[in-house]
């Protein structure tokens, strides 16, 4: 999406990071699409202009929220991991057949969940802007929508090749095509948020709630005294401003969560209200035939257009409804994320204009507003960060024990599934944000801590040393120059601990940064080409027929009969056979991320 000369920056909001979609790039300032375009925080939005030099094009922001291209390329990894499982799949990267919950059922509601969480800080509107602009974002959004959702055709076209049938057993519902529809679904709902949402400079009071009113003219005046006072001029632009009441305030606070209430409601009368034939009662959520979920596939889709012709589809329409909630949650974290983004701000420029007040300084007293000025930033990371990780605890919790009576289940999306996985996202998004966007504050304010002890007691630690070991008289003592000695020694195997250490620390944390920054980056291109990848494997013969049954192995399948397969290890040979095959794409994303080549949407 790029620029409008409408869309204005607010100032109480900060301009700091740059996002990218679970699937696809999605950079800050309201531009979409994965070739990210860079903008200074203090510069107007303008629309975006083309440029020829395609290596600026291709720059990522320095003001990335970096955790999130973590999450979605730990997402994407453990993605390709399960979706490469052979016979006798390692059991935690196996999906359960219906009831139950696995690291491998962690994946899809964590790209929905950065669906989500990258919307807010992407799609940003005054206002108080014209409806035009409203009605160009979304017809932006629409567009962005349709293509993920074409791109999930052309794979369900592939599929039809690989599995030699026609275009009448075509699968309609698909992993792409649910991202799609979730996210113009929750970024409408931004939008429709951003114009009748809630203003935080009107106040509420008692009159607000009960008495209509209205402005005119810069004040507020009432009905009755409306129309004596009003000029044309103030009634036409009355007509824009909100009307004030009990209902219009409620309206405007409660506007983000009709959707998530409205879903969940409608999912759950549907659940419990439908009976598919053949099954003695309604609600039969543990049977995959007799659920809800079936019924409402059978109408859409028909067994013919299902995943392996079940009665049910994984990606099915009842299902949908619930993995909204998904997307909503990420939506939630990603406004928290903006005010976060504009208390830093605020805080900066508060420091910046004391500085500049001051005038010069003394070097103590500048260390000490800086030290002040870290200290105070660290506690709104600390305090956003405590929150996002025990609401992602509680929402577990809370999809643990409603399981026992709604059991999870992500063929059939169940309430408690969602909730679940919306909750395990949202901690590994709290902990990544910890680790590699919020402690690099904390360790500034660790050195800056350091430095201003040193500075305060430095010269007296040296005066007080020199002072004692004169009056001791033992410098030349031998007992005293042993045990310096020994404690000498000591040291440096501390020092040489401490160097192994961090340098381990060092390079495991560099490659996680390098491996998971990478895959998150190219998240949709690397999907579709595994996908891809296995598709057109499974269509080359590894070997001759069987004489018994007939069946051709394919390559990929012959591959590993030959390597990890031939070693009878169970499970674990599945898992080291999709770890190499996942090790292919990891080498393609770091090639791709070094090269500046991003795939765009």
């Amino acid at each position: 999406m790029e620029h409008s000369s409408q869309v204005a920056e607010d100032p109480r909001e900060m301009t700091v990071i740059s996002t990218l979609s679970p699937i696809s790039s999605t950079p800050n300032d309201g531009v979409e699409g994965n070739v990210l375009r860079t903008a200074s925080p203090e510069a107007p939005l303008a629309p975006s202009l083309p440029t020829k030099d395609h290596k600026k094009r291709l720059q990522l922001s320095s003001n990335r929220l970096f955790s999130l291209d973590l999450l979605r390329g730990l997402a994407i990894f453990i993605m390709i991991t399960v979706n490469a499982q052979m016979d006798g799949a390692f059991p935690i990267l196996e999906h359960p057949d219906w009831i139950g919950f696995s690291i491998a059922d962690t994946v899809f509601p964590s790209f929905l969940f950065i669906t989500g969480c990258t919307i807010p800080l992407s799609i940003r509107a005054d206002p108080h802007a014209p409806s035009h602009v409203y009605r160009s974002h979304a017809l932006r959004i629409f567009k962005r929508s349709v293509i993920i959702w074409g791109l999930g055709v052309i794979l369900n076209l592939y599929g039809l090749v690989q599995l030699h049938v026609g275009g009448d057993k075509f699968r309609w519902p698909n992993v792409l095509n649910r991202i799609g529809f979730c996210y113009l679904v929750v970024a409408w709902m931004h939008l429709l948020v951003l114009w009748r949402g809630r203003q935080p400079e009107k106040p509420l009071s008692f009159s607000y709630l009960f008495t209509p009113q209205r402005r005119i003219s810069g004040g507020f005046e009432s009905d009755s005294k409306r129309d004596a006072v009003a000029t044309p001029d103030d009634i036409s632009e009355e007509k824009e401003q909100d009307d004030y009441g009990v209902w219009p305030w409620f309206a405007r606070v409660t506007l983000p969560y009709y959707l998530p209430v409205s879903c969940l409601v409608i999912w759950l009368i549907c659940t419990y209200s439908v009976q598919v034939e053949g099954c003695p009662r309604k609600g039969m959520v543990e049977t995959p035939e007799c659920s809800a979920q079936a019924y409402f596939d059978l109408k859409i889709f028909g067994t013919a257009h299902t995943y392996r012709h079940l009665n049910f589809d994984p990606e099915g329409s009842l299902s949908t409804l619930t993995s909204i909630l998904n997307v909503w949650f990420g939506w939630f974290i990603g406004c928290t994320v903006r005010s976060l983004n504009a208390q830093v701000k605020q805080l900066v420029n508060d420091f910046k204009a004391r500085r500049e007040n001051q005038g010069d300084v003394d070097e103590q007293t500048l260390l000490v507003e800086q030290v002040l000025e870290r200290e105070m930033l660290t506690r709104i990371y600390t305090v956003h960060l405590s929150q996002w990780f025990w609401w992602g605890i509680l929402w577990m919790f809370v999809g643990w024990i409603f399981s026992l009576g709604l059991p999870l289940s992500k063929p059939s999306w169940t309430a408690t599934y969602a909730v679940l996985a919306a909750g395990v996202s949202q901690t590994m998004f709290s902990i990544f944000f910890f680790k590699f966007d919020a402690q690099p504050k904390i360790k500034e304010l660790d050195q800056l801590h350091l430095e201003h002890q040193g500075y305060r007691s430095n010269n007296q630690l040296s005066r007080h040393y020199h002072h004692s070991s004169t009056a001791s008289g033992h410098q030349n003592d031998p007992e005293s120059l042993q045990s310096t000695k020994s404690r000498s020694n000591y040291s440096r195997t501390l020092e040489l601990y401490f160097k192994f250490d961090h340098f381990l620390r060092h390079w495991f944390r560099k490659s996680i940064v390098i491996i998971l920054g990478s895959m998150g980056r190219n998240a949709i291109l690397l999907y579709m080409c595994s996908e891809l990848v296995q598709g057109t494997c499974s269509l080359i013969p590894g070997g001759p027929a069987d004489p018994t049954t007939g069946e051709v192995t394919d390559i990929f399948t012959s591959a590993f009969n030959h390597t990890w397969g031939a070693l009878d290890i169970g499970g674990w040979a599945s898992l080291f056979y999709s770890l190499g095959f996942t090790a292919l794409h990891v080498l393609l994303a770091i090639f791709l991320d070094y090269k500046k080549w991003y795939f765009k949407v």
